[in-house]
Parts: C-alpha cells; sequence; structure tokens
C-alpha cells in the first residue's frame, strides 16, 4: 500500500488587529494578557489625580494656612511626602503628599510585571516551544518588554489628559491652573521612574530568578523614595541617595509649576541601559536557569509531605514571611520614629491642637496613636495585597497543571481547595506575627505601652484572611485564573472607599462599604468587634465555597 505526501494547507495569516492585541504575535498576546493590571493600575493612579484636584480645594479652603502648616511640619514628617514646593497651590499639594504614593503603585507593577514576564514562564517550561521557534529569544524579549512598555505609555498618556482636564475643571486661583507641559512633564516623570526600578528586576531575572530580583528592586524602589525624602534630616543618607532616581528628580515637580527636565536624562538612560542588559542576559543564558540569593532554609518539618495542610502551608511561607518582613520594618520605622515625632509636635502648640481637634480619640503623640494614624491605613492595603498573592500561589496549582497530578491521589478537589485555604490562613498568620514583632520592638525602642498596639496589629490578620476568603471563593466556585486579580480588586476598592469616601463627604451607606472601616482603631485599643466578626465570616464562608465550588466544576 503506498501514500503520497501531500503538502500542508497553507496557514492564513493573522489579522492586522491580532497582531497588535490578541493571539497573532508574542506582543500581542502578552498585551493581552496584561489588561488587567494595566486597568487596575490606570483606574488607581487616574483616580486619585481626579480625587486630589476635586476634594483639596474643599479640605483646605484657607490655601496659605494650608501651607503655613505644612511648612511647620517636623522634619521627620516631611520626609514622608514629595518636595514641598508651592505647596499654596493645587498641584504642588498633589504633588508633596501623593507624588510617592503614585511612584510607589506604578513601580510596584512595572516590577513585578518585568520579574515574571520572562523569568516566570522559562521556570514553568512554557516559553520553551516559543523560543525554539524562528522568533528567537532576543525578539521574544524585546516584544514582551514592548508590551510592558505600551501598557506603561497607555497609562502616562491617560494620566497627562486627565490632568490637564481636571486642572481646568477644578482650579480655584489662577495659579491652580496647570499648563499642558507640566501635566506631560509629571506623566514623563512618573513613568520614567516605573521603568527604572522595573528595569532592575527585568536585568536580574536572568541571573537571579522572579521572587529575588523582584526584591532586589522593591528595595531599590521603596529604599529610594526614603532615603531621597529623609537626606535633609539625617545627612548621613545623602550618600546613598545619590544611586536613586527619586534623589536624581527631586527637585523635578511640574504639578507645582516647577520643572527640571534634565534631571530625567540620567533616568531614562539607567532605563534603558538594564532593559539591554535583560535582553542580551535572556539571549546568553539557558531558559530557566537563575541562581537565587542564597538564603536560610527552610526547616524540613515545614515543608514535609505528611499531609496536604503541611504541604500548602510549605509552599506559601517564604512569601507570607516576605510580606511580614516588609511591615515589620515599616512598623518598627514608624514606631520608633514617633517618640520624635511627640517631642518636635510638643513645640508647635497651633499645630498640635488642631491635630488634635481632628483626632480627638486618641492621643497622636503616643507611639499607639502615631501608628494608628502613620501605619494603620498603608498596613490595610499591603496586608491585603499581601493576602492576594498568597491566593495566586495557590491558584498557580491549577494553572501549571500541579493540580492534575495531587488529584490523582486519594485527596479530592474539595479538599485541595479547602486544606490550600488553610495554608494560606496559616502563612497570614506568619505574615502577621512578624507584622506584630516589629509593631512591638518599634514601640519598646521608642518608649511605651506595647501590648496594647501589638494586640492591635492582629486586626491585620483578620481582615488579610477576609480578603484571602473572596479569592477563594471566587477560585473555588468561577476560575483559579482570576482568584487572586479578584482579591485584589476587593482589597484596593476598600482602601479607596474607606480612604476617599469621607474627604469627599460621600453618603454614609457607600462608606460603609469599605470593611476596614468598620475595623475601629485597634492601635490605641478601640476595637470594632462586627467588623473582626465579618472578616471571619468572608474567610470561613469564601473557604467553604471554595470546597464546594470545586466539587461541581472540571479542573481547568
Amino acid at each position: 500500500m503506498a501514500t503520497q505526501a501531500a503538502p500542508l494547507p497553507a496557514r492564513s495569516p493573522a489579522s492586522l488587529w491580532s497582531r497588535f492585541y490578541g493571539f497573532g504575535s508574542v506582543y500581542a498576546k502578552t498585551l493581552r494578557d496584561s489588561r488587567l493590571a494595566v486597568i487596575i493600575v490606570a483606574g488607581m493612579v487616574l483616580g486619585f489625580m481626579v480625587y486630589g484636584w476635586f476634594a483639596i480645594p474643599l479640605a483646605i479652603p484657607d490655601r496659605s494656612q494650608g501651607a503655613k502648616l505644612i511648612e511647620d511640619l517636623p522634619p521627620i514628617l516631611k520626609g514622608m511626602g514629595g518636595n514641598p514646593i508651592n505647596i499654596d497651590r493645587i498641584g504642588g499639594y498633589i504633588s508633596w503628599k501623593y507624588g510617592p504614593f503614585f511612584a510607589i503603585v506604578v513601580g510596584l507593577w512595572s516590577i513585578l510585571a518585568l520579574s515574571g514576564t520572562l523569568a516566570a514562564e522559562a521556570r514553568r517550561g512554557s516559553l520553551d516551544i516559543v523560543a525554539a521557534s524562528p522568533f528567537g529569544k532576543r525578539r521574544l524579549a524585546i516584544e514582551k518588554l514592548a508590551a510592558h512598555v505600551t501598557g506603561m505609555f497607555a497609562i502616562m498618556v491617560a494620566l497627562a489628559i486627565v490632568t490637564a482636564i481636571s486642572s481646568a475643571a477644578f482650579a480655584v486661583y489662577p495659579q491652580d491652573h496647570l499648563a499642558l507641559s507640566d501635566a506631560i512633564g509629571f506623566a514623563l516623570w512618573l513613568g520614567l521612574i516605573g521603568l527604572a526600578c522595573g528595569s532592575v528586576a527585568w536585568a536580574l531575572a536572568p541571573f537571579l530568578g522572579r521572587a529575588s530580583a523582584a526584591g532586589v528592586a522593591g528595595a531599590y524602589l521603596l529604599a529610594g523614595y526614603v532615603v531621597s525624602g529623609y537626606q535633609t534630616v539625617l545627612p548621613g543618607l545623602q550618600p546613598i541617595a545619590l544611586l536613586t532616581p527619586f534623589s536624581w528628580t527631586y527637585n523635578d515637580v511640574p504639578l507645582a509649576g516647577h520643572s527640571d527636565w534634565p534631571t530625567l536624562i540620567p533616568v531614562a538612560i539607567l532605563a534603558m541601559a538594564l532593559l539591554v542588559v535583560g535582553i542580551e542576559a535572556f539571549q546568553r543564558r539557558d531558559l530557566g536557569f537563575a541562581s537565587a540569593i542564597p538564603v536560610p532554609a527552610m526547616p524540613g518539618t515545614l515543608l514535609g509531605t505528611t499531609g496536604p495542610t503541611r504541604r500548602a502551608f510549605g509552599e506559601r511561607l517564604p512569601l507570607g514571611i516576605a510580606w511580614g518582613i516588609g511591615l515589620a520594618i515599616y512598623a518598627g520605622l514608624i514606631a520608633g520614629s514617633s517618640a520624635s515625632f511627640a517631642s518636635e509636635l510638643n513645640g508647635l502648640g497651633e499645630f498640635k491642637n488642631v491635630l488634635t481637634s481632628v483626632f480627638p480619640k486618641y492621643d497622636i503623640a503616643s507611639a499607639s496613636g502615631f501608628l494608628q494614624l502613620m501605619f494603620a491605613y498603608i498596613a490595610y492595603i499591603v496586608a491585603g495585597l499581601g493576602a492576594a498573592t498568597l491566593v495566586s500561589g495557590w491558584a498557580s496549582e491549577e494553572r501549571n497543571r500541579q493540580l492534575e497530578m495531587l488529584i490523582t491521589t486519594p485527596m479530592t478537589r474539595a479538599r485541595w481547595a479547602i486544606t490550600g485555604g488553610l495554608g494560606i490562613f496559616a502563612a497570614i498568620l506568619v505574615m502577621t506575627g512578624l507584622a506584630i514583632a516589629g509593631v512591638s520592638a518599634g514601640v519598646l525602642f521608642a518608649g511605651g505601652d506595647v501590648l496594647t498596639p501589638a494586640f492591635g496589629a492582629l486586626n491585620l490578620a483578620f481582615w488579610a484572611a477576609a480578603v484571602a476568603g473572596v479569592g477563594l471563593a471566587v477560585g473555588g466556585w468561577w476560575r483559579t485564573s482570576l482568584a487572586a486579580e479578584i482579591a485584589a480588586l476587593f482589597a484596593i476598592a476598600t482602601f479607596l472607599i474607606d480612604f476617599l469616601g469621607p474627604a469627599l463627604k460621600l453618603p454614609d451607606w457607600f462608606n460603609s462599604l469599605a470593611l476596614t472601616s468598620h475595623l475601629g482603631l485597634p492601635m490605641v485599643g478601640i476595637w470594632d468587634w462586627y467588623g473582626v466578626a465579618a472578616c471571619l465570616a468572608l474567610a470561613v464562608g469564601g473557604l467553604l465555597l471554595g470546597g464546594l465550588g470545586m466539587r461541581r466544576r472540571d479542573v481547568a
């Protein structure tokens, strides 16, 4: 019996649209896969920009008096903001108070995206077939990088437009009007800061892997912000500050009408150089090979395979420790600086009276009161995002086909979901325990009551468990590919409602939608047990709902 070879049918070419967004190219698929992250980051930065221009004139009608209060702030508080230039203008006040927030949000997104876009996929083996195609590794890296730059460019263009429109719509005095060039200048500064920090992770990821590269880049971002702000207070930090883009661009404050465009040139050079290093490193090194930063190994008892719960806990533990260390360092710095804040506050009679009238329920000069004022809001959003990343690790077991192997054992799908959730809750307890240790160390250094704020930090565990419960319910009942994203959106939406609602004088029913608004003031011993019960209900309900959902749907 003879056979005759026939030519393969011609492959239909991809449409022009699918080459830019869809599945027609590596660039288009990467852009499509990152759409949710782009939408989240854009929503945060655009929302805060509109809020600033709308709410500041309402909150500070006497602009000169508000500027005087800020100028009279203790240096230790001034360092937590940006460069206070022309703070009697709306743009200057936004740049001082919210400028670092914009940079941290965009920088963290860039770090997480660029550290994992190649390294994580290479480690999973999903790039092996693509890299063996005629594309080549260098082209693969360039197209993936181009997709991230496109997302960054789109956000910055939208930010410049929204800033200019907000300035025209909400400006009260002539000096509040912002030139279009200044709006573009702020967007350009923000985009370059984000790319510079992300490029550190991009360059290190082929050598260190995703986790270590993201950790080093994240430390560079946060340390750069801190040392740049405090270099005038602590001269010993000036040599370190010279290594950070925040210090190079310290006098570039376009929202305040004070631009220093040449300082953006070294930031752009740094970003371009590190991006090229990352491309060439990916081209020359083997896929998936990385030499992680050596750290002490986990005890074998924590990483054992004697049961699914212990295995799940061992898998989530390193990430829980990492988030806990970050919270501990921040809490220790805040609590440790409370003594200096109290001593300087006592010398500012008028400013102290203003703060006392705004916060009448507790003594803000105490260590616990200062923690409630400066730590609680940030800790909630950090702990919530930490819980979302723990959910992402749990959900990745199904995306990476690991679950298919696990359920060939006597373990059912529902048991996998529930034991995985219990492992997440255990890692959250470790994260909270480290935060409590940081709070306690800072309060001991400052001198004060340790028990009340340390016990108050336990509230982070209830809140983070609630966020994780939302992710577990979505992952089990619907799909794990969206579990972490929905959990992160829940944490961010709660933070924005709780933060912006009172400032914008929104209805009480709307403000009450934020779960964190029902958690009381735990750092000073004022608890809201109904809020704690709601957090536990979300955590336990989400865990059980996720287990029930896994019984009724197929594994993806």
